[in-house]
């Protein structure tokens, strides 16, 4: 099973320096890190595995615990909309990552749990798609769990129906579509 998943690329980001850093230190607000993969744990957050600028490596740190933009950014503030930086735990212990080149930096538009248009946009990152537990292998409640940078510079970890997804040369969107669950397992056999 793999608990443990390398991401499909390094990726450079931010950590929040009180969640890794002892007050011995003197801190920054953050410190620039390498995040390399992920873990996943039933009824526990996405979990991160970085290397940090100091050549310390820390892993499982919480995902709301990341940036992806430079601390120096200037107009930096948080997501302040009724909306989850993660809507639901990991859901077994296996899972994989899902890249795709077509929806790497797809820029959304994120949606409230209860599907509700907000004003909070990002781009896509990557999926974990959980396998072989009982939420995956049934078909109404099968979800990639997307890794979304937000504008803001903070990251946010949603199912595939809180995003809409904005291709210029592809999608028209006009107000939340309203896509039937797959309750269906199919076979040919």
């Amino acid at each position: 099973m793999p608990h443990n998943i390398s991401l499909p690329r390094h990726r450079y980001v931010w950590v929040e320096s009180e969640s890794v850093l002892s007050d011995e230190f003197d801190l920054q607000a953050r410190t620039p890190a390498v995040w390399w993969g992920v873990s996943v744990t039933p009824n526990r957050t996405l979990a991160c595995h970085v290397v940090l600028e100091n050549g310390a490596m820390v892993v499982d740190l919480p995902l709301d615990c990341l940036r992806w933009v430079d601390p120096l950014f200037e107009n930096e503030r948080t997501v302040q909309e009724d909306v989850a930086s993660a809507t639901w735990d990991c859901y077994g212990w296996d899972a994989e990552i899902v890249s795709c080149d077509y929806l790497d930096q797809m820029p959304v538009t994120i949606l409230c749990a209860d599907h509700k248009e907000t004003s909070v946009r990002g781009s896509l990152w990557f999926a974990v798609d959980h396998k072989k537990d009982g939420f995956s292998m049934e078909p109404a409640q099968h979800k990639h769990l997307w890794v979304v940078a937000v504008e803001t510079g903070e990251f946010m970890w949603l199912p595939q129906d809180q995003l809409l997804l904005h291709d210029k040369s592809f999608t028209d969107v006009q107000g939340i579509p309203k896509i039937k669950r797959q309750s269906v397992i199919r076979s040919n056999e």
